[in-house]
């Protein structure tokens, strides 16, 4: 068992994880934009400068850590094939190179082939927002020069898919553990995209996270989402060592070092005797962060605890469940949910009107300051138009 581990550029992080003989092979990061952009807008990622990344770098080589640097956005808007960004583009992979990074984390099959050819000493790994999730994806991506695949999280509990990727490819596949995604979410990629845009350089990241608005609601309206979110406890681990996957990725560039270190000692343990939220992104309900504590606040939030203690045997259903086909005729997540999960009700609704009002906003373009009469004008003139 070994793990890829987000990286928020705090060097304890790194002391932490070797003084603990944590089995972390590798960490991930990025700037704060790039030229590709990833998968979190700039604002919520930390930006240390060129040199701290180095020494940081150089910190994990010396303690035989790789380091992957994530440009793993899925779409650059066709600014790739625009002769002066494409000149950025290379200078940022040469930089990346030079800089002592191991690996690239990528979504766009150009820019594997790109790397392949240029620049051969990276090593390519691919992103679950490539939604990697049949053999035959898994293969592509092997002929196009990958080492390593982070399948698609939606099968993470399709274990027939991921024993026969596992055997039919000789990339690394590296289940990511903590994601805590709505199952099939219809926002999934549109949200990717958005924080793509909103982390490139040529860009003027504009963002909102409708996404996640969305996602929170349906999860505090009913605690069966949240259990059918593809994420996987630390016991788990060793159903997905016993079809051939060995390598785990654990999320969560955006956190503080005590949160990523409590996920890592949990999954190293593969024991968590907690509140599996406190381990797992997703589950803050509010816009893409953690929420911060303020006085006064404690008695109006959700404060959802999903007791890991009550779910030993959960995971054995999914073995043989197909749930892509009967989702809808299901309840068995449900009924997990009235037995591990719990919520502070006046908390829960109190967020959820807050997320509904602003969603609404969104909706109406009252968020954008327009009445209406304004709306009603701005119709007209696209009508004339």
């Amino acid at each position: 068992m070994q793990f890829s581990v987000a990286y928020n550029w705090d060097p304890r992080l790194i002391e932490e994880v070797v003084k603990n003989k944590y089995p972390v092979y590798e960490f991930y990061a990025s700037a704060q934009h790039t030229t590709v952009g990833g998968g979190r807008p700039s604002f919520i990622l930390p930006g240390p400068d060129d040199d701290a990344m180095r020494a940081q770098i150089e910190r994990m080589h010396e303690h035989r850590i790789e380091f992957a640097y994530a440009l793993n956005a899925p779409c650059m808007g066709g600014q790739e094939f625009v002769r002066e960004t494409h000149e950025k583009l290379i200078g940022e992979l040469q930089w990346i190179q030079d800089m002592g990074c191991d690996s690239v984390i990528l979504t766009i099959p150009y820019l594997m082939e790109i790397v392949k050819e240029q620049f051969p000493k990276l090593k390519v790994r691919v992103s679950t927002i490539a939604k990697v999730n049949t053999v035959n994806k898994a293969r592509f991506f092997e002929a196009l020069g990958a080492s390593a695949i982070t399948p698609d999280t939606m099968i993470n509990r399709g274990f027939k898919v991921l024993e026969r990727m596992a055997r039919a490819t000789r990339c690394e596949i590296n289940l990511l553990l903590t994601d805590g995604c709505l199952y099939e979410c219809p926002y999934r990629q549109y949200h990717y995209t958005l924080c793509g845009h909103a982390s490139q350089t040529y860009s003027n990241r504009a963002y909102q996270d409708y996404p996640v608005i969305a996602c929170s609601m349906a999860k505090l309206a009913d605690p069966a989402e949240i259990m059918k979110c593809r994420w996987v406890r630390p016991e788990d681990i060793r159903h997905y060592e016993a079809i051939g996957i060995k390598s785990f990725k654990i999320g969560g560039r955006r956190l503080t070092t005590d949160r990523l270190l409590l996920s890592v000692k949990a999954y190293s343990e593969r024991r968590y005797d907690g509140n599996l939220a406190d381990i797992l992104e997703g589950f803050s309900f509010i816009a893409d962060g953690i929420a911060e504590e303020r006085p006064g606040t404690d008695s109006i939030k959700p404060h959802l605890r999903i007791d890991n203690t009550k779910l030993d045997g959960f995971i054995d259903f999914f073995k043989e469940q197909d749930c892509d086909a009967n989702c809808g005729e299901c309840n068995y997540c449900a009924q997990w949910a009235k037995k591990a999960i719990t919520m502070n009700k006046i908390g829960a609704d109190i967020q959820l009107f807050s997320l509904g009002a602003t969603r609404k906003n969104l909706n109406t373009s009252r968020f954008f300051g327009l009445d209406h009469e304004s709306r009603r004008h701005a119709r007209r003139r696209a009508v004339g138009s």
